[in-house]
């Protein structure tokens, strides 16, 4: 009577796993949130990008004036090391961009037909050995469960990541990525000819009334993009958390569940892996 019901809940199991190869019901729900990670990682790196645009023009911002050879000064300059934080967080956010294309890719190669008539086939087979009471061969029953393993992977890991994101780093997401959407006025290079007849100390003070409309237009613009420092590494992180660190750690725990669920042999199971 025992022997009968394992075998009845283990042909429970393999029908319920020919109805999710065949039905996919993950993979409709993996897809969306692998968009919705596109979606957020276009929008970050859609405004790093025009970070890095403003911060390049501010850079480029020079006051020219003439004295003998002539010489040229750049308040912009100071801006180098944001420009060169925001250029190392845009190639975060493009690999973070497309860890999410792939995902979506991966996705719905794991969820094509061929997969799908691989496991009837196998868990059919499976299935019939049960049926005459027999235990299913190690290799048969290792490429099962092995196959199964594979093709949940991706819309898993997927799902799993997406909501460890919703549960713990959407709202660090949502402020960060309000205070990086920069807008600032773009600071043109301005040129001060010298007037004839003028004087060096005209020249000068000429030279320093035009710096001083361009230089407080930099200043804010460094003490705003300033502040966007742990903002912007709070997005990498968030980024790097959801796109690689939690993908693999859900990928290995599968791998270690599916070695768990091969390492004993019960009645009409599966056999051990050594």
């Amino acid at each position: 009577m025992a022997i009968q019901a394992r075998r009845a809940a283990l042909l429970t199991v393999f029908a319920l796993v020919l109805a999710l190869a065949w039905w996919r019901p993950l993979e409709g729900m993996a897809q969306q949130s692998a968009h919705d990670g596109l979606q957020r990682a276009l929008v970050t790196y859609a405004s790093a990008r025009a970070i890095n645009g403003v911060l390049s023009v501010a850079k480029s911002a020079s006051v020219s004036f003439q004295v003998g050879a002539g010489a040229s000064v750049q308040p912009g300059a100071a801006l180098d090391p944001l420009d060169d934080l925001v250029e190392q967080f845009s190639t975060v956010m493009l690999v973070a961009t497309l860890s999410f294309a792939m995902q979506q890719v991966l996705i719905a190669v794991f969820s094509a037909w061929p997969l799908a008539v691989a496991l009837t086939v196998l868990f059919g087979a499976w299935a019939v050995q049960v049926l005459r009471g027999r235990r299913a061969p190690p290799w048969l029953a290792r490429l099962a469960v092995g196959l199964l393993t594979l093709s949940l992977s991706v819309p898993v890991a997927s799902l799993a990541s997406e909501l460890t994101y919703r549960l713990l780093m959407a709202r660090d997401y949502a402020a960060a990525q309000a205070q990086v959407s920069l807008t600032a006025p773009a600071t043109a290079e301005a040129t001060v000819p010298a007037e004839a007849g003028s004087g060096a100390l005209d020249k000068l003070r000429q030279l320093w009334s035009q710096t001083q409309d361009i230089g407080p237009q930099v200043q804010a613009l460094q003490a705003k993009a300033g502040s966007m420092v742990s903002h912007l590494i709070t997005l990498a992180a968030v980024f790097l958390i959801q796109t690689v660190v939690l993908p693999l750690l859900f990928l290995w725990a599968l791998l270690r569940l599916y070695r768990l669920s091969l390492w004993k042999s019960p009645p009409l199971g599966l056999p051990a892996v050594r």
